[in-house]
């Protein structure tokens, strides 16, 4: 699957809402992509916001890229 290639307005999604707030729950996404995943505006709990720590290392991790291989997104 390609990755998106999108650089601008990227935001940190929680992969899981009960997957906690650490690196490893964090993905890179941008606007589009995450409007996409199957849970955004989806009423039910929401997680705490990741650390600027957190978000930092996980835009390092991407790139500063979109992360998303989702066919859903069209990208």
């Amino acid at each position: 699957m390609a990755r998106c290639s999108r650089k601008v307005n990227l935001e940190i999604h929680h992969k899981r809402r009960d997957g906690g707030n650490g690196l490893e729950n964090a993905e890179v996404l941008c606007e589009k992509c995450h409007i996409n995943t199957s849970t955004y505006g989806v009423k039910g709990t929401t997680p705490p916001a990741f650390s600027p720590k957190v978000k930092l290392e996980a835009l390092k991790r991407a790139g500063n890229r979109c992360e998303c291989t989702r066919v859903t997104c069209g990208h």
